[in-house]
């Protein structure tokens, strides 16, 4: 016989639960990617000191942070950097608004019908590989030189990648969750409603970034050729009398302004579908 009792076999058996770990407060993943952001912002103007001081040495090829704020400030005081940022940011949310809206519908209409899907989408193709920012001259002939050649040139800049991603959102949807759902009865709208759109709105929002990027493209693009106002047409004069301090702070705006957006709609992106979003 064994001397093992069974107290003695059930202590060996037994397994000692491991202590929890500590637990991650909630937000500390979202502040740390904020420290990591300002991080890098911070190194990007050290380097960007550093070459415009001690590489390059001369204002005239590349002006400095510093100078650069300063030219913003003096734009702002003589009334010119309110006019510039009036003027694009009108012609970028009419084309900006009117793409979006135009792109969610397509792509809406690409993702649930296959017939619409094989007309449709060899044109889509064709235009995304088209460099629609070559056409700017053609649309100075055929809509002057005022700011619906702007609007237009955004507009087709954004539509495409926001039809394009919202099409591949909608096919993205899992198959078993459809299944799931139409076990429970629910019809095609309820469908589209509760399962293949919540899942598209991440490939909506990365649509709508990329769009973003595209669109604020056309207006400098738009506005370097036959405008009279607006930030692009401030970049494309400083450029003629070598105000490279200028020059950068209109493009220092560009990045800030799409910075921005971009940040506005990724908090929507938590706010309307908090299980897309990633909290690494």
């Amino acid at each position: 016989m064994s001397g093992v009792t069974s107290r003695e076999r059930g202590a060996r058996h037994t397994t000692t639960p491991p202590a929890p770990g500590p637990r991650r407060r909630k937000g500390s993943g979202r502040r740390w990617r904020g420290y990591r952001a300002v991080v890098s912002f911070a190194g990007f103007l050290v380097v960007w000191h550093v070459a415009a001081e001690y590489l390059v040495a001369n204002p005239l090829f590349l002006a400095g942070p510093i100078s650069t704020v300063q030219a913003v400030g003096t734009m702002w005081a003589d009334g010119t950097l309110q006019q510039d940022l009036l003027v694009s940011a009108d012609e970028f949310l009419k084309g900006f608004g009117a793409g979006l809206v135009a792109g969610v519908l397509l792509g809406l209409l690409l993702g649930t019908s296959r017939r619409a899907k094989d007309y449709i989408d060899p044109l889509i193709n064709g235009l995304y590989a088209t460099p629609l920012v070559a056409l700017a001259p053609l649309f100075i002939l055929w809509f002057g030189i005022g700011e619906t050649k702007t609007v237009l040139l955004v507009f087709m800049l954004v539509v495409l990648p926001i039809a394009i991603n919202t099409d591949a959102g909608i096919r993205a949807t899992d198959p078993q969750h459809l299944e799931a759902a139409r076990s429970f009865g629910a019809s095609r709208l309820q469908l589209f409603t509760m399962v293949r759109f919540p899942t598209s709105v991440s490939f909506l929002v990365a649509g709508i970034r990329m769009g973003i990027g595209r669109g604020l493209i056309g207006v400098v693009v738009g506005e370097l050729f036959g405008s009279q106002s607006g930030l692009g047409y401030r970049i494309l004069v400083s450029s003629q009398y070598f105000q490279t301090d200028v020059l950068l702070a209109g493009v220092l705006i560009f990045s800030v302004t799409g910075v921005l957006l971009v940040k506005i709609f990724e908090w929507l992106e938590r706010r309307v579908a908090p299980w897309q979003s990633g909290q690494a």
